[in-house]
């Protein structure tokens, strides 16, 4: 559901469709998402915007990039990963799973 959901929102933001309430009120109702977390990720998603056309694995890279700007923000890696997990609705090994195979992908295409 959360791929089905990402997907959704960089359909949104690469096609310049803006964020209005009543969009959000239909991706909430869609997905079953809260109003904050839809908004967030519209957001950090829209900063990022340039390169989303190039990303192939949005749901993992996203995990990634949260995960890692939490612990910038003085969580544990264990602590971030469970905010991830809460924020989404999924369990921390799910988490964890997604990231690893995500970062191992990236490794092995960039030393192809």
């Amino acid at each position: 559901m959360n791929k089905l959901f990402l997907e959704e929102l960089r359909y949104i933001i690469l096609c310049e469709v803006p964020m209005t309430k009543y969009r959000v009120e239909q991706l909430q109702d869609k997905f079953d998402q809260s109003p904050y977390l839809i908004n967030e990720l519209y957001q950090l998603l829209f900063e990022k915007r340039h390169i989303l056309a190039f990303v192939d694995d949005i749901e993992s890279s996203l995990y990634d990039y949260i995960v890692n700007k939490e612990m910038m923000d003085a969580k544990t890696y264990y602590g971030a990963i469970a905010h991830v997990a809460n924020l989404f609705g999924e369990t921390p090994t799910y988490i964890k799973c997604k990231i690893k195979k995500y970062r191992q992908s990236s490794i092995s295409s960039i030393s192809a």
